[in-house]
């Protein structure tokens, strides 16, 4: 498991870059968490090929841009060894966001 959070309060137009999770060590499942202390705050997920995996999700407003464990439902991305997975934030109005993306291989998922 690699763990990545990452607090953003301009554009981010790849929030992985420069982390561990750059490149996918393996093949497994990227679940992604984001909120935004304010509503008009959107995300985009591109995989390899530039293919949209999740295109402008509004971001749940939350307190201070804090993704809520108990209340947010993260994104589950099926994602291959080597792949290049772009989180792309577009902050409309002045906000903090934060992202956390948690990157599993099948060996966390038991599938190893």
């Amino acid at each position: 498991m690699i763990l990545v959070r990452t607090v953003i309060t301009a554009d981010n137009i790849d929030v992985l870059d420069g982390t561990d999770l750059a490149n996918i060590p393996g093949d497994g499942v990227l679940t992604v968490m984001a909120a935004s202390s304010q509503a008009d705050t959107l995300m985009t997920i591109t995989g390899p090929g530039s293919e949209p995996v999740v295109r402008a999700r509004a971001l749940p407003l939350r307190t201070n841009g804090q993704p809520l464990a108990s209340d947010d439902i993260g994104l589950s991305i099926p994602v291959i060894q080597g792949g290049h997975y772009v989180i792309n934030v577009d902050i409309v109005t002045a906000a903090t966001a934060v992202i956390v993306a948690i990157y599993y291989d099948l060996g966390d998922l038991g599938m190893a």
